[in-house]
């Protein structure tokens, strides 16, 4: 390994530089540093309050738990040992390991959230100037832009929070309206219910169409028997989806009218250890008292009455903490 020693007149790469220059710079130039910084903490300040006030309106829900489809469960029927494999997956069908995942991801579906748009017209939140809010149409036959209305929404206008240790699920509406806000939120939770029901009917409608097809074509009796009671399942799963009203998700808290949260007022903080010193001086001339001449209990030399209504030099406890009378 060669070593090169450096010589006393030759200086390094590191020594070559100076940064006397850019301190120069930086010096010249603070007066403009310091009005860029002011001009900017004042544009964005003014970018802030011009924003409109958002309301957020939340709804607490729960996943309805449907591992008993409508107390048509095959083990919990007469004769269950009688009853097939096939019958057990046809009935059970309804239910997955992962159906609280599947429904969460169906919330915020793409297809869910397009048809809630569509149905109640949320289009018009976003497109105010050509919507006539008295003829209750668009103007000049104007057409919204579907997409741009799907990202705003999912970007901007809905939130959904999922607590693990619950297993509570929050759907949260912002909106510069509280009474839209709340009714967005309201809304989405009650469209959800309606678009799983309907989901659960198609299904039940299809499976009874295809058992009604089989059960003409079979002329075995064990086979006709085990339709029936497939028909019977599927029958009692469509009236549980046409009864229950919260089908897919349990309303535990509704979304109510949001209020502007005001700027909390500055209240006096509660005494803690030993009491402020007083702002104004005390006098020391002993004044007469009930007992004679001396310093009024209620004051103490050099010490104000306590915030909390309590003089200091009467109780050796003020405002919970005790202190000593050294």
């Amino acid at each position: 390994m060669q070593t090169h020693a450096i010589q006393p007149g030759q200086e390094t790469a590191a020594a070559s530089i100076d940064l006397m220059p850019y301190i120069n710079a930086l010096i010249d130039a603070r007066w403009w540093l310091l009005a860029a910084a002011i001009a900017s903490g004042i544009l964005t300040g003014w970018w802030t309050y011009s924003k409109p006030y958002m309301y957020a309106a939340e709804s607490r829900v729960s996943i309805v738990d449907i591992e008993d489809p409508g107390g048509v469960s095959p083990d919990d029927r007469r004769a269950s040992e009688v009853l097939t494999l096939v019958e057990h997956g046809f009935v059970m069908g309804t239910t997955r390991d992962n159906y609280n995942a599947v429904m969460r991801a169906r919330l915020v579906s793409r297809a869910f959230t397009m048809r809630f748009l569509d149905e109640h017209n949320v289009h018009r939140y976003f497109y105010p100037a050509q919507w006539d809010e008295e003829k209750q149409r668009w103007r000049d036959g104007f057409a919204p832009d579907r997409g741009y209305s799907f990202t705003r929404f999912r970007d901007e206008v809905r939130g959904v929070e999922y607590d693990e240790e619950t297993d509570i699920i929050t759907v949260k509406m912002f909106w510069s309206d509280p009474v839209v806000a709340r009714d967005l939120a309201n809304q989405y939770v009650g469209a959800f219910n309606e678009f799983i029901r309907e989901r659960t009917q198609q299904d039940v409608a299809r499976k009874q169409a295809f058992l009604h097809e089989e059960l003409r074509r079979s002329d075995i009796v064990e086979i006709q028997q085990s339709i029936y009671r497939l028909i019977e399942a599927q029958t009692a799963i469509a009236m549980l989806a046409s009864a229950r009203e919260e089908y897919a998700l349990e309303i535990i808290d509704p979304a109510a009218t949001p209020y502007k949260t005001p700027r909390r007022r500055r209240h006096t903080r509660p005494c803690r250890g030993r009491p402020p010193q007083p702002a104004w001086p005390v006098s020391r001339t002993p004044r007469p008292t009930a007992i004679g001449w001396g310093t009024p209990p209620s004051l103490s030399v050099g010490r104000a009455p306590s915030r909390c209504g309590r003089p200091p030099a009467v109780r050796p406890r003020v405002c919970g903490y005790r202190h000593s009378r050294d």
